[in-house]
């Protein structure tokens, strides 16, 4: 009779996972952001090529052999550290494409979308497109912050987590540096640090898989950050043309 419960366990174990990890693939991995308050009356003249970021963050991360601690009776919790949780995350399946590119092509999008300059192209993909100002960027922080529950022993967490109980806990940071540069004489008219961070505490796993928004988790607390920073930067943006036009 034990034995048969130990298999319906391990059982529904596996099925948990391999449902979660179906779930999540599914989700936007996307940053877009949407927001319309910096439309200006009329467009400014020229088109502006966004480039791909520059990636200048740190490479640390916390090493994967610290999951062992969670085995030690008496563990509640396990923090996790990684500065590029685009191609290393420690409790959480996250299949983003390279941050250089995600940040800049969401910050293409909405540009587009509002229609700032007559025409905006993403440069990557029209690299000797003709334009009369490019939009630089230099990814310094994208810092991801997890810690993991384990309720005291990595031995029965899984229980915790099949039922329901907080598995994980977001902590993100992000810091880019944006510069326009016009090209006729290339100078940089204008730079402006964003910065933003983001707290989003006790998800269980049902929560993961599902997201916020159709979105990963990761990636809404991310563009949630770019939705709150963007506007001051974009009418920071439009005060330096509308000097240089002068």
């Amino acid at each position: 009779m034990s034995i048969n419960k130990i298999f319906q366990t391990t059982v529904i174990i596996c099925a948990s996972l391999i449902f979660a990890s179906c779930a999540v693939s599914k989700l936007d991995n996307s940053l877009d952001y949407r927001i319309s308050r910096y439309t200006p009356s009329k467009p400014f003249e020229g088109t502006l090529g966004v480039d791909e970021f520059i990636d200048l963050r740190p490479q640390g991360t916390t090493s994967d052999a610290k999951k062992w601690i969670g085995f030690i009776p008496g563990v509640l919790w396990i923090d996790f550290v990684s500065e590029t949780p685009d191609t290393f995350t420690g409790f959480s399946s996250y299949n983003s494409f390279p941050f250089k590119s995600s940040f800049s092509r969401a910050i293409y999008k909405n540009l587009s979308e509002n229609g700032l300059f007559e025409k905006t192209i993403y440069l990557p993909e029209e690299r000797y497109a003709k334009t009369k100002w490019r939009l630089e960027g230099v990814l310094r922080q994208t810092t991801l912050r997890e810690r993991c529950y384990y309720y005291g022993s990595g031995f029965y967490a899984w229980c915790t987590r099949i039922i329901g109980l907080p598995y994980v806990s977001y902590e993100t940071d992000l810091d880019i540096t944006l510069r326009l540069r016009r090209l006729s004489d290339d100078e940089i008219i204008w730079t402006h640090e964003l910065k933003g961070s983001k707290i989003d505490r006790y998800y269980n796993i049902y929560q993961l898989m599902t997201g916020k928004d159709e979105k990963h988790i990761l990636s809404y607390n991310f563009s949630k950050i770019l939705e709150e920073k963007m506007p001051p930067a974009m009418e920071s943006l439009k005060t330096a043309l509308a000097a240089s036009a002068r």
